[in-house]
């Protein structure tokens, strides 16, 4: 009876304990059902955030340990009402740099370069206005821009037709702005000069040396150097942004800009790309660089901002605490987001065919929210940033104000000026002049970049309301004073 008892009991806590087993199992087990990917709602986040902000077309690419998990297509390509699909090229702007990084880097792998040599080495005619400097700049300055040339400098000749050569020989007439290797300055120009790097050591082309050494062996069939293939293969068309509506907007790409943001890539090749980064340089069978080669590119290396730091090619800090390796870009009509998250071997790559000043946060905001519906976070909407809103429309309905305030002058006070006094003169010449001033010199200063070649090609809207608001200001400031002088000498 004992035994029977006994056999009975341990019966009992058999079935127990599976039924315990079977019932953590399910508990284990949901939160990775949980924990999957819905990838119609990141879609449907960016078709609502696209339709808001009224770009015409955006490609989606998401890589998930290590493999492509989902790509898409968004949008319109063309006027034609041609959608885009995850085949289609885009201009990837400013990731192009880490393309050249990488080519620099497969090249020290090879023994043709040494990052720590001076950039003479390999273009012995290369200067900067400062001699001194220019001996002391190294490959690895140029890379961690860290060169002394200034971000204003490194927008110039955006629309120049000359060569990568041509072009960086008229670098001798720059001036550094800080020591070598002391201080961080993004410039489009150490790209450049990076790139031209690359095609005296392998004595191909930038465009040729990237197709072979790196589009090819990643199987990117959709990337290009040169744009007439890209607009047989579907190039999409630019757009860019005027008084808050996207209008296509197509600028020739200049040759001497193409190693720092003239690339083009499909999201589905970009993909291949991101993988690539993320398992220590390989894609499939196939090495286009070793562990150690990757790690330095993406090893931080000079203070950006905040806690961000730059490498080489590639800005390297938390995204909304997630660590991240990445890169933006944006040139005359589009704008583009690589993330890197190397801790779950993904990535989010984000492409447009649409750019404007206020919208320049907004790609690079859509694609944050992906990383954190990725994490399991909800998205934030993208709107434009207030302050990039607010310095938009002062500078573009500027040029109206003045006019009004010119005709009030010229109608009412302009007839009672004898009974004014030499303050009310100084308070309209001072007050027209600084804002001149302001528009000529202190905008672009703050944005980097010169008014001629720099701001009017790359937001032409802001461009010609500097150059309009200026001329009103100073101009009216010299005629103001010029007529009051004349009607003080008839008295």
């Amino acid at each position: 009876m004992k035994t029977l008892k006994r056999n009975r009991i341990l019966s009992t806590l058999v079935c127990l304990t599976l039924l315990l087993a079977l019932t953590i199992g399910n508990v284990s087990a949901s939160p990775t059902q949980q924990t999957e990917t819905d990838f119609a709602a990141i879609d449907a986040y960016i078709t609502e955030q696209m339709n808001n902000l009224g770009i015409p077309g955006m490609a989606l690419g998401i890589v998930q340990d290590g493999q492509i998990a989902h790509v898409q297509g968004f949008g319109v390509a063309d006027s034609s009402g041609r959608a885009v699909t995850p085949q289609t090229p885009f201009v990837i702007a400013s990731v192009t740099k880490s393309f050249t990084a990488l080519a620099v880097m497969q090249l020290v792998e090879e023994g043709k370069i040494n990052l720590d040599a001076p950039v003479q080495t390999y273009l012995p005619w290369f200067e900067l206005a400062d001699k001194e400097a220019s001996a002391k700049i190294t490959v690895r300055n140029l890379l961690n821009q860290t060169t002394g040339i200034s971000s204003k400098d490194g927008n110039r000749d955006l629309v120049s037709p000359l060569s990568l050569e041509e072009s960086v020989r008229r670098y001798n007439s720059i001036q550094p702005t800080q020591p070598v290797g002391q201080t961080f300055q993004y410039s489009n120009l150490n790209y450049n000069i990076a790139g031209l790097i690359v095609e005296k050591v392998s004595g191909q082309s930038y465009a040729d040396y990237v197709t072979q050494h790196i589009f090819e062996p990643l199987d990117m069939r959709h990337s290009y150097g040169s744009r007439t293939p890209a607009l047989i293969d579907g190039l999409t068309d630019g757009y860019h942004y005027l008084f808050g509506y996207a209008f296509r907007w197509e600028l020739t790409p200049p040759p001497g800009h193409l190693p720092a943001g003239f690339l083009i890539a499909s999201v589905e090749d970009m993909t291949h790309y991101a993988i690539a980064h993320l398992d220590e340089g390989r894609y499939g069978d196939t090495a286009i660089l070793s562990p150690q080669g990757i790690a330095e590119l993406h090893a931080p290396a000079i203070p950006w901002q905040g806690d961000m730091q730059y490498a080489m090619g590639w800005a390297v800090g938390a995204l909304n605490g997630t660590p991240a390796v990445y890169h933006g870009g944006t040139e005359f009509s589009a704008l583009s987001m690589l993330i890197l998250l190397p801790e779950s071997r993904s990535g989010v790559i984000l492409l447009s065919n649409a750019s404007g000043f206020v919208q320049l946060p907004q790609v690079e905001g859509i694609a944050r929210s992906v990383v954190d519906m990725l994490n399991g976070k909800p998205p934030v909407p993208i709107s434009p940033p207030f302050h990039y809103s607010f310095l938009y429309w002062t500078i573009v309905l500027m040029p109206l104000l003045q006019i009004l305030g010119i005709m009030y002058s010229w109608r009412y006070s302009w007839q009672h000026s004898r009974n004014k006094g030499i303050s009310h003169f100084l308070l309209v010449v001072i007050l027209y002049s600084t804002v001149g001033l302001l528009l000529l010199f202190g905008v672009p200063q703050l944005l980097g970049m010169p008014i001629w070649d720099g701001i009017r090609i790359s937001f032409p809207d802001l461009g010609y309301g500097l150059i309009v608001g200026a001329t009103l200001g100073i101009g009216w400031s010299v005629f103001y004073t010029a007529m009051h002088l004349r009607m003080r000498r008839s008295k």
